[in-house]
């Protein structure tokens, strides 16, 4: 027999056990509630309908509503002219004239299948809608996130806004953001231009495209351009944008290229970095560099940092390297210009030059040489205080020296044939000197052979004006016109004054032997 103590023990023990059983069961029934509640969702309210009756569905209860059908879940609206309502699910199946209105976005179509645990939404119709306040969303079948307001369709659809058309096979529309994710077979329709894509984001917003794919843009208009690239955003409405990765601009005659670059389509204003390339797609000229600048509205660009220019002749093509590369076009005319300025070099097989600052002038194909230029043509060096050079059917034509004028020829390594005066042209045939035609204070000293090629004397000849016979790269014959005064030395009785000119200047070592060497 227990002791009056000891039941008091045992009753103190049994309370406190079914206290704490209590309470274990009290915190699991909230906890699991609580997570059921998180689970599954507010419950969906019936807010109004026509009529409504109760029916067993595959065995499930189900209530039936028909006409003016509402119904609520948290701060969205859903409407519809019939539904089923699977209360124990919280799910429901509507049919006709479907609507959802949330805080985000409006969805509109035919049958639609809500699940109220997930907040997810499955619209179907002929025509399937989503709008907010700044673009219309369009497909057959559309799924929508409520929770996190996020649509989505894999069947085809197309976004529009008051000038922009987006058409791809995959979207996502992310409201809270008001941007859209377009995958396959991306296109925007634009009255100004048309844009194909492989990936591409669209903020409704702020008009901006964001590309992530191969992705052309081509102007509706005949005379605008083309552009391309594979990553970069372009802002619909500034029309301003930023290109990369194979990135290039075409217009109707040049072509931009760069690793990354910045258009502005309304200014026509456009700017490059790194493996920059313009090309004049007219004249066949390439200008290359590390940054560039081109103005469409003005017709200029420059060309900086390591920059050439290339252009390509029909057997051949010339080479120039300078600090700047600067182009002005007239667009009334025609007409373009390219400037080099500061330590400028060409190479071409049969000429290269050096000279500080030079002009190219595409109307009549000449160009200018400018402070100290010297130039070679073959085994020829051309110096003068302004050198002109024109060129016909993508050949040397004319050549004009002005002031100081002085061509030499190596003979050999210590002789040299010279022609110097103020003013010389040159006529070139198959790109090489044929006629050097000498204006006012004409010299010549050049070397006689026998025919065994044996040096036998040297022909020195001063004469106001001549005109010098070229061949080979030598010359062949002298015409001295206008009271000349011409000696015949023996080589052997000829001294340094008498086979050196006054000024003369060897200059091979500055000479490009290649188009590598122009950076040289």
């Amino acid at each position: 027999m227990m002791t009056l103590s000891q039941c008091v023990t045992n009753i103190k023990s049994s309370y406190s056990y079914s206290v704490r059983t209590f309470l274990l069961v009290i915190l699991t029934i909230f906890f699991i509630n609580n997570g059921y509640a998180q689970i599954n969702g507010k419950p969906i309210e019936i807010v109004q309908a026509g009529s409504l009756e109760g029916i067993k569905f595959n065995g499930i209860e189900v209530r039936r509503l028909i006409g003016d059908v509402i119904f609520r879940q948290e701060n969205t609206l859903m409407y519809c002219d019939s539904a089923l309502f699977y209360e124990v699910n919280n799910t429901i199946d509507a049919y006709g004239a479907i609507r959802i209105e949330g805080p985000q976005a409006k969805l509109s179509g035919d049958v639609l299948h809500y699940d109220g645990k997930t907040k997810n939404a499955q619209i179907t119709g002929k025509e399937v809608h989503l709008t907010d306040s700044k673009m219309v969303l369009s497909t057959t079948t559309l799924y929508y996130d409520l929770s996190n307001d996020v649509g989505s369709y894999f069947q085809g659809g197309s976004v529009k806004d008051k000038e922009n058309t987006l058409t791809s096979d995959i979207g996502y529309y992310y409201a809270r953001n008001k941007e859209v994710f377009f995958k396959g077979k991306v296109k925007l329709n634009n009255p100004r231009y048309v844009m194909n894509s492989d990936t591409l984001k669209y903020n409704t917003i702020n008009k901006t495209a964001f590309f992530y794919g191969p992705t052309s843009i081509r102007s509706t208009n005949k005379e605008g351009g083309y552009i391309y690239c594979e990553n970069g955003w372009y802002n619909t409405q500034t029309e301003k944008s930023i290109f990369g990765k194979n990135a290039y601009i075409v217009s109707k005659e040049n072509k931009l290229q760069g690793d990354s670059i910045f258009y502005d389509r309304v200014e026509g204003v456009g700017k490059a970095w790194k493996h920059v390339f313009i090309t004049d797609t007219v004249q066949k000229i390439i200008v290359a560099g590390e940054y560039a600048y081109m103005n469409e509205k003005k017709g200029n660009s420059f060309v900086t940092g390591n920059c050439s220019l290339i252009k390509i002749f029909e057997k051949d093509s010339m080479f120039m390297h300078a600090d700047t590369l600067y182009a002005q076009q007239d667009p009334l005319k025609k007409q373009k210009k390219y400037f080099a300025y500061h330590k400028v070099k060409i190479f071409k097989n049969d000429l290269q030059g050096c000279c500080d600052s030079l002009i190219y002038n595409t109307t009549d194909s000449t160009i200018s040489f400018y402070k100290n230029p010297v130039l070679w043509n073959n085994k020829n060096q051309l110096t003068a205080e302004f050198i002109k050079l024109e060129i016909f059917n993508n050949e040397l034509h004319k050549m004009y020296l002005n002031e100081n004028a002085f061509i030499i020829g190596q003979e050999d390594s210590l002789r040299f044939n010279q022609i110097k005066g103020r003013d010389m042209v040159g006529k070139f045939v198959n790109s090489k000197l044929d006629l050097i035609k000498v204006a006012g204070n004409g010299q010549t000293v050049y070397f006689i052979r026998n025919k065994q090629q044996q040096l036998t004397g040297v022909n020195k000849a001063d004469c106001s004006d001549m005109n010098i016979y070229i061949a080979d790269s030598k010359v062949k014959k002298i015409a001295l016109i206008n009271e000349p005064d011409a000696v015949l030395l023996p080589i052997k009785d000829a001294l340094e004054s008498d086979i050196k000119l006054r000024d003369f200047k060897w200059l091979e070592g500055i000479r490009p032997k290649t188009k590598e060497d122009i950076f040289l």
